[in-house]
């Protein structure tokens, strides 16, 4: 789930299917070659890119040069270098440019000082009067890799330009071998492969951020955008094989972008939802059914690469989409939670043959939860046909031969599955004659769940909660009390078990000043109206935080304090 992009997942899955290309290879070679992914050899690191610019530069005259200090914020450490310059700038944009691209330092990271004076971009050199051989201090938090990045923009313009001018041939059938000779030279996906394996293997999370920005912020998700719009201009059916890899390219891209909350607004302004929703609709995905992909008048069918290429576009425009439901923007959720044919498409991977629909089954049923953190979704995902999927999909994880699931699988959709279903508890729009199968299914879950089970899989996969989306579902199961607790049957229940205390120490054991904490108030002020309830023991406050960041209410109530006093200390 948010920040729930898994790098090693995602090169999985690229691997898959360059494999799965290469194994068809004598029956079409151009198409096996064109689904081929390589491996880019990770970025070079700041003193080597230096080197490598002044060789770049040699036998070149310099005219103007700086001694620059590098003084990286992140690490502490500092540089000297010379900054050199076949031409005179003339203002400190210019400057920073240079500085960008001779050592990998983005623009937007950078503080420039001169002495004891900071320097603005919008002035001039000559304003500071800054002269050939003086020195300036070049203040960053990390480096980047300017390089793939621009060259990754670079090759999104040149693809819109060929697609947009090809566009019109697409549609005839068949195309012509010059054509789809072209198509291999022109669209060539493995600069994506370069972009990936650049933020992937990135020395720190600040430099993936950095070369996310850089790339944003020279307008490569608006060249993005538009690029998947030229392809979504065609019918499925009219795009060959080398397109439908673009699209699904893209989507992964797209992925990788939405998962960091540094870049949320960026990708809120650019990103087009609409675009996602509809390459999650290229092919329908039917109930019990593998996938059927509409026959390609450009290629025979070429099984096992086809069915690849579709599968992993439905895994990354999934995955993409649960990221950006985990934003602050709550009209996604709704707009997407009302609309008809998501919902069928969402039920449709949740009941797909896994053989055919690899993994996408957890993802689609990741993709629910993040909906239902939006309390204004569940008078759509409470209809009885959703739980039903959802209770289908709870029932048939257990592996099998004919799923092929492991136990972390089968594990972790039922926990997908359980939050899910405890989120639309929370609601008061009912769905009663499912409950005698969820109050079964959640009692069973809850005897065999294990914490660090379900997070090991969890952070394996990849679909990690983000902080934003955690507190939304606590805030949840909150209201969840505050609804059951009204009841005067519930509340004696909740002491008969002696569990009442724990629910007064709710306040004290959530972040201070969040919404879940205010709710938590807001639940034990109205038991206070309704009951006379005294202040928790000491026990019960410890046993109270022990669960809340060690263990869980279930082990806490069994064991005693100093068992889990010896764990923690």
């Amino acid at each position: 789930m948010g920040n729930r992009e898994s790098p090693a997942r995602k090169n999985e899955q690229s691997e898959e299917l360059q494999n799965s290309a290469t194994a068809h290879s004598d029956d079409n070679s151009a198409i096996a070659a064109a689904a081929s992914l390589p491996k880019v050899v990770p970025s070079a690191d700041n003193d080597q890119v230096a080197s490598i610019k002044s060789k770049k530069m040699k036998g070149k005259k310099i005219i103007y040069s700086l001694i620059v200090t590098l003084s990286c914020t992140e690490d502490g450490s500092k540089r000297e270098r010379e900054l050199g310059l076949t031409w005179v700038p003339e203002t400190i944009a210019d400057l920073q440019d240079e500085v960008q691209d001779q050592f990998n330092i983005p623009v937007f990271d950078q503080k420039l000082t001169f002495g004891p004076t900071t320097l603005s971009s919008k002035e001039s050199i000559q304003s500071y009067s800054l002269r050939s051989g003086d020195s300036i201090t070049v203040e960053y938090t990390t480096e980047a890799d300017v390089a793939v990045m621009l060259e990754t923009v670079t090759f999104l313009q040149k693809t819109l330009t060929f697609l947009e001018s090809i566009e019109p041939q697409l549609l005839l059938f068949p195309i012509s071998p010059e054509l789809q000779a072209s198509l291999q030279t022109e669209v060539d996906v493995t600069q994506f492969d370069a972009f990936r394996n650049a933020i992937h293997s990135a020395k720190s999370p600040k430099r993936q951020i950095a070369d996310a920005i850089l790339y944003i912020k020279a307008g490569g998700l608006n060249l993005l955008q538009r690029l998947h719009s030229a392809t979504l201009r065609l019918p499925f059916k009219a795009m060959p094989l080398q397109v439908q890899l673009l699209e699904f390219q893209m989507c992964q891209m797209m992925w990788t972008l939405s998962s960091h909350t540094e870049t949320e607004a960026a990708v809120l302004e650019e990103l087009k939802l609409d675009n996602i929703v509809q390459s999650l609709f290229r092919v329908s995905l039917l109930p019990n059914a593998t996938i059927s992909p509409p026959p390609n008048p450009h290629t025979e069918w070429l099984g096992d690469i086809q069915l690849e290429v579709i599968n992993n576009l439905i895994i990354t425009s999934t995955g993409c989409l649960t990221c950006v439901l985990e934003y602050e923007s709550p009209n996604i959720q709704i707009d997407l939670a009302s609309n008809p044919k998501f919902l069928e498409q969402i039920e449709g991977a949740l009941q797909s043959l896994p053989a055919s629909f690899k993994n996408s089954y957890l993802l689609a049923m990741s993709l629910l939860p993040a909906l239902a953190y939006n309390l204004d979704t569940h008078r759509y995902l409470c209809k009885p046909h959703v739980i039903q999927s959802i209770i289908r999909t709870w029932k048939n994880a257990d592996p099998t031969p004919e799923n092929n699931a492991t136990r972390g699988e089968s594990v972790y959709l039922k926990y997908l599955a359980a939050l899910q279903i405890s989120m639309l508890c929370a609601s008061r729009h009912s769905f009663t004659t499912q409950y005698l199968q969820i109050n079964e299914l959640l009692e069973q879950f809850l005897c065999e769940a294990d914490a660090n089970e379900i997070h090991t899989y969890e952070v394996e996969l990849g679909f990690v909660l983000n902080k934003n989306l955690q507190m939304m579902c606590i805030e949840t199961h909150v209201l969840f009390f505050q609804v059951i607790l009204i009841g005067e049957r519930e509340r004696k229940r909740m002491v008969d078990q002696g569990l009442m205390d724990y629910v007064i120490c709710l306040p004290s054991v959530l972040p201070v000043g969040s919404r879940a904490q205010q709710r938590a108030k807001d639940l034990v002020t109205m038991l206070g109206k309704e009951m006379h309830l005294q202040p928790p023991s000491l026990n019960t406050m410890a046993r109270a935080r022990l669960a809340a960041t060690h263990f869980g209410l279930d082990r806490v109530l069994k064991a005693p304090v100093q068992e889990l006093l010896s764990e923690v200390y």
